[in-house]
């Protein structure tokens, strides 16, 4: 196919796995235990208590107007607009659709009016 073995890929895959594997016990190893979040909301409160309040985060740098729209610029060129065959299909299929859900609403309204008006006639 692309000049890659079954088996070759399948060595990649186990590579990644090992990788992931290696990712995730290093976030467990940087997540506190239950004890040291107890010690710490113990700390808070106490600090809390003693009218210490906890430092502040540095607040983020701001995106400028001007960034804003070039960003917005660069992703809408990343893309992939429909072409006109795709557009027309997939318009096709919604206006089905949306007639479809009506006939399905008009009919059950109809029979709900014309049991309220038997009952209670």
């Amino acid at each position: 196919m692309d000049g890659v073995s079954d088996e070759e890929e399948f060595e990649d895959s186990e590579e990644f796995d090992e990788d992931s594997d290696v990712v995730e016990d290093e976030v467990r190893a940087k997540k506190p235990s239950r004890a040291e979040r107890k010690a710490a909301k113990r700390r808070a409160q106490r600090d809390k208590a003693a009218g210490k309040t906890a430092p502040k985060a540095p607040r983020k740098k701001r995106t400028s107007p001007a960034l804003f729209v070039r960003q917005i610029l660069a992703e809408l060129r990343k893309v992939v607009w429909p072409t006109r065959g795709e557009l027309l299909t997939y318009t096709s299929v919604v206006i089905v659709f949306v007639v479809a859900i009506i006939g399905i609403v008009a009919l059950f309204d109809y029979g709900i009016t014309h049991a309220v008006s038997a009952v209670f006639g």
